[in-house]
């Protein structure tokens, strides 16, 4: 958020507006929009985010009230204080009652340190009510099954569609794709959507135990089952009853331990190591791969009738570089999310920033543009993240993006320069227009030619 604010100065007397817009401006954080219209007024409101209205009530053509009335019903959040030279106490009750956040009676001059008192007691109010609805919406989005699974591409959209159709049917799942795609966010959303939702979502990395290790992880053992094994200990298949137990890299496992799990996906019934008492488990299993399980079943590496088993609804989750699309949204989303969790004053990317993102291959998918952003907003110093902030992969090395060809067609930056005018004009297609040096009808045009997303302004 800019460590900069806005204010909209509106008065009728043209005199009036040019002394006061200094005083308003008096610390030098606050731009001011003088106008001597409140008609004029919604133009500006709706192409800039203006933090504080300070009006006269006396004004030709629309009233102080009356343009009140309308700020409130459009901009209910930004707060009013209202100056004038016909006031009465009866009307500035009424006027605070009705939400004003106060009110002055002209001249001001006399009291020019309680009315700059109240204007930054406006803005800093302001300026918290924006940072608690940004992380109202965050944690909003965390809480959200789909949240998570972020994009706007072809590809993700067909992904969010595979976790609504199969989440509340009880079938065994096969997640694929490299490592830092999200399979795990995808597998979690499924079990979120479910009726299993409120009870124990477990997960398993299979290359992340020795065989032995992973057998006791999962089906658990008795006691003295094994030196060491010195209490009973239940396993992930028992404590995933009514559940979901999500096995990642499951061709990492060997081949006993795929022999063993076939037996308990075709009778629902664990044994523990060590022990003789079947133990029935009403279990979800999802699992996840990185690597192509077809042809591991060729190579003799995974077996067949596993796969089968498994194999009953697969979703495939394609690397960052096959959808670059999804860079802008993933790198604002987690922009957002640092700049709220170190409280940096960071207003946004810059679009040499988002243009460097989208030129660059990820080989660590989502995973590795997580990392990215993080430290790129605890290095940033300016108002807005540059490619000097960006921290990727191959920093250091002979990589880098000057005398390369770019990745992008110029259809693909077209696309993401109009996007993020509409994000920096607040969704107003007037001033995205205005910005990017094009009429209004051309860049509705675009907007339907490449289908970006856009609730209408007007």
């Amino acid at each position: 958020m800019s460590s900069r604010f806005m204010a909209l100065l509106v008065d009728d007397n043209e005199v009036f507006l040019k002394q006061f817009t200094s005083v308003v401006a008096a610390g030098g954080d606050i731009e001011v929009v003088a106008l001597d219209s409140a008609m004029q007024a919604f133009e500006v409101l709706d192409a800039n985010p203006i933090d504080l209205i300070i009006s006269d009530i006396e004004m030709p053509g629309m009233s102080g009230l009356q343009f009140f009335s309308r700020v409130q019903e459009l901009y209910p959040d930004i707060p009013v204080i209202f100056i004038t030279a016909f006031g009465s106490t009866a009307e500035a009750v009424d006027l605070l009652k009705r939400g004003a956040f106060y009110y002055f009676e002209k001249p001001v001059v006399d009291k020019i340190e309680l009315f700059q008192a109240t204007v930054r007691e406006a803005l800093i109010k302001r300026r918290m009510l924006k940072e608690l609805s940004l992380l109202q919406k965050e944690k909003f989005l965390e809480k959200a099954p789909l949240a998570t699974i972020i994009g706007e591409s072809d590809e993700m959209k067909a992904v969010v569609d595979s976790v609504r159709e199969i989440a509340e049917l009880p079938v065994t799942v096969l997640i694929s794709g490299e490592t830092g795609t999200g399979k795990e966010l995808v597998a979690r959303a499924i079990h979120d959507l479910s009726c299993r939702e409120d009870c124990s979502f477990l997960a398993v990395n299979c290359g992340s135990f020795a065989e032995g290790v992973l057998e006791s992880e999962l089906f658990g053992h008795e006691k003295g089952a094994f030196t060491g094994a010195i209490v009973r200990k239940p396993g992930l298949f028992e404590l995933a009853d009514r559940g979901t137990l999500f096995l990642d890299e499951i061709t990492e496992a060997s081949h006993l331990f795929q022999t063993k799990l076939l037996r308990v996906l075709e009778t629902k019934m664990v044994t523990r190591v060590g022990g003789t008492t079947p133990i029935r488990s009403d279990f979800r299993i999802i699992t996840a791969t990185n690597r192509d399980l077809e042809k591991a079943v060729a190579a003799g590496r995974f077996r067949e009738d596993l796969f089968y088993r498994l194999n009953i609804y697969p979703i495939y989750i394609p690397p960052l570089r096959e959808r670059r699309d999804d860079i802008p949204v993933l790198a604002e989303y987690y922009f957002i999310k640092f700049k709220n969790r170190y409280n940096r004053p960071i207003e946004g990317l810059s679009a040499e920033a988002v243009f460097l993102l989208m030129d660059y291959d990820w080989p660590g998918n989502v995973r590795e543009l997580v990392n990215v952003m993080e430290r790129a907003v605890i290095r940033c110093k300016r108002s807005h993240v540059t490619p000097q902030d960006i921290p990727l992969i191959h920093e250091g090395s002979e990589w880098n993006n000057v005398g390369k060809a770019s990745r992008l067609s110029l259809k693909d930056g077209e696309r993401l320069l109009i996007r993020m005018a509409l994000k920096h004009s607040e969704g107003s297609k007037t001033a995205a227009a205005e910005s990017l040096g094009i009429n209004r009808k051309t860049l509705a045009q675009k907007i339907k030619e490449f289908g970006i997303d856009h609730e209408p302004d007007e």
